[in-house]
C-alpha cells in the first residue's frame, strides 16, 4: 500500500497556516513564535517524504510443522523507504494458540518483529493475516498492509508404549516376534538328532559328546505381523472443562503411541477410520510409515459433523492384531469391534472416553436446572454393561491414560503364546 500523510502532519499544516494568517492580520509576533515547532515538523515531514514508494509486508515461515509442545517465532519483514521506522504488527488471537506477547502485538523500530507462538495441542491451525503498520519517526507518513496467513501443523506427541508386543500369533515371514514354527531363529525349541540337511553350525557338541550320536539345536523362527489401528471418530466427547482432553485427543495420542511402538518391531501398521475425521492409512513399515501416520493425525479435522455413516473395515487377515480406539458409546462401533473378533483378529479395545465423564462428580457441572448429568450417568451404566459383555467374549478393554495403559494387557497376551494348549483329538 502507498504511504499517506497522518493526522499529525495535517494538524501541523493547519496550525502553521492558521497561526501565519493570525500573525500577519493582527501583527502578533508571539504567534510567529508559536509557529516554529509546527514549521519544524512540516519541514521534517517534507524531508522524509516517501514519494510513490509502496510498502510490502511478508510473514515467515509461510508453513511450519512442529511436534506437540514446541513453540516457534513468527517474523514479519517490511519494505520501507527509511532505515529506521516505527513498525506495529498485530496478529489476530485464536483459541488453542498462546502468543508471546499475550496480545499478539509487537512494536519495533525496524530491528525485528517476532512473535512466539505455542500451540496448546496437536492439529492444524491457520494464523493471520497479520496487520502491519509502518510510520516514520516524525509520525507524518504511514502505510498499512496485511501479510499472507501462516499454516501451522502440530504433530501429536508420540511416545513408545510400555510393555511387550502382545503378539501371540505372528503371521508374517521375517520379524522380531517369536512364533511356534520351527526354523532359523534365535529361540531354542529342543535338541534332536542330526538329520540330513541340518546345518553344521546347529550341532550341539555338549549333548553329542554325552550321548554319542550327533544332535542339533532346533529353534523357533521370528516373524512379523499385521497391526491394524481402528479409530472411532463418529463422536468427539468434550468434557465440561474446555481445556480437558477430549475423546478425539485421546484417540490421536493412542494411535501415535501404538503406531510408533509396532513400527519399532518392524511390523506392518495400518490405520482405518470409522468416521471422517482422520482418514485411512495403508499398511506399511519402517520409520517412513511412522511419519506418515503422524502427518495424517496432525491433519485430523475437529469440525466434521458427528453421527456420520460408519465405514466398516473392508478386509482383514486372520491373526491381525487390532487396536480398536473408541469411547464405545455408539452401538454400531461396538458391533464392529465384535465383528473383527469373529473374523479371527486379536482385538484389544482402547477406551478413549475422557476420565470423569458420566460419573457422579460430573453432575454438578451441568447445573441444577439441567438433567444432562443424570442422562450421562444412565448412559454410563449402559456403557459399563457393554464393556462387561465384551470381556465375556474374550476382548480386553482398557482405558487410555497414557503410554502405560496397555502394558498389563500386552504382557498377558504375550504370555499366552507360551501357555499350554489343548490338542484336539486326544
Amino acid at each position: 500500500m502507498r504511504f499517506r500523510y497522518t493526522h499529525a502532519l495535517l494538524r501541523s499544516i493547519v496550525a502553521t497556516v492558521g497561526l501565519g494568517i493570525f500573525a500577519a492580520a493582527w501583527q502578533r509576533p508571539d504567534a510567529v513564535a508559536l509557529m516554529v515547532p509546527f514549521v519544524a515538523h512540516v519541514a521534517w515531514a517534507l524531508l522524509n517524504r516517501p514519494g510513490a514508494d509502496r510498502m510490502h509486508a511478508e510473514a515467515s515461515p509461510r508453513a511450519v510443522v512442529i511436534p506437540e509442545g514446541d513453540s516457534f517465532p513468527l517474523a514479519v519483514h517490511t519494505t520501507r523507504p527509511w532505515r529506521r521506522a516505527l513498525v506495529t504488527v498485530q496478529w489476530p488471537l485464536r483459541a488453542g494458540l498462546a502468543f508471546d506477547p499475550d496480545t499478539g502485538t509487537v512494536l519495533s523500530d525496524g530491528a525485528g518483529t517476532n512473535v512466539n507462538v505455542e500451540p496448546e495441542r496437536w492439529g492444524r491451525y491457520t494464523v493471520g493475516p497479520a496487520t502491519v503498520s509502518v510510520r516514520d519517526l516524525s509520525g507524518s507518513w504511514q502505510a498499512s498492509a496485511e501479510t499472507d496467513p501462516v499454516t501451522i501443523t502440530v504433530r501429536p506427541a508420540s511416545s513408545t508404549l510400555e510393555g511387550g508386543s502382545g503378539v501371540a500369533r505372528p503371521i508374517g515371514i521375517v520379524g522380531a516376534h517369536r512364533s511356534r514354527h520351527r526354523g532359523d531363529g534365535s529361540d531354542l525349541a529342543d535338541v534332536r538328532e542330526f538329520r540330513p540337511g541340518d546345518r553344521l553350525r546347529r550341532i550341539n557338541w555338549r549333548v553329542t559328546s554325552r550321548l554319542g550320536p550327533l544332535h542339533v539345536n532346533s529353534t523357533l523362527t521370528e516373524r512379523d505381523t499385521d497391526v491394524l489401528i481402528v479409530a472411532d471418530t463418529l463422536l468427539d466427547i468434550v468434557p465440561a472443562n474446555p481445556d480437558a482432553t477430549t475423546s478425539l485427543d485421546a484417540t490421536v495420542r493412542a494411535i501415535a503411541a501404538i503406531s510408533r511402538h509396532y513400527v519399532g518391531f518392524g511390523d506392518r501398521v495400518a490405520l482405518h477410520d470409522l468416521g471422517r475425521r482422520i482418514g485411512r492409512v495403508r499398511a506399511g513399515s519402517g520409520p517412513r510409515q511412522a511419519r506418515v501416520v503422524l502427518n495424517v493425525l496432525s491433519r485430523a479435522n475437529r469440525d466434521v459433523a458427528e453421527w456420520q455413516t460408519l465405514r466398516r473395515v473392508p478386509r482383514l487377515t486372520p491373526g491381525t492384531l487390532v487396536f480398536f480406539c473408541s469411547p464405545l458409546l455408539d452401538r454400531e462401533a461396538a458391533d464392529e469391534l465384535v465383528r473383527l473378533r469373529r473374523l479371527g483378529a486379536e482385538v484389544v479395545g482402547v477406551d478413549t472416553l475422557p476420565e470423569g465423564v458420566g460419573e457422579f462428580a460430573d453432575i454438578a457441572s451441568f447445573g441444577r436446572d439441567s438433567f444432562l448429568g443424570e442422562a450421562w450417568m444412565i448412559r454410563r451404566l449402559e456403557r459399563d454393561d457393554v464393556l462387561a459383555r465384551l470381556r465375556t467374549l474374550g476382548i480386553p478393554v482398557t482405558p487410555w491414560r497414557g503410554t502405560g495403559s496397555l502394558a498389563s494387557v500386552l504382557l498377558e497376551m504375550e504370555a499366552a503364546r507360551s501357555a499350554p494348549r489343548r490338542v484336539m483329538g486326544r
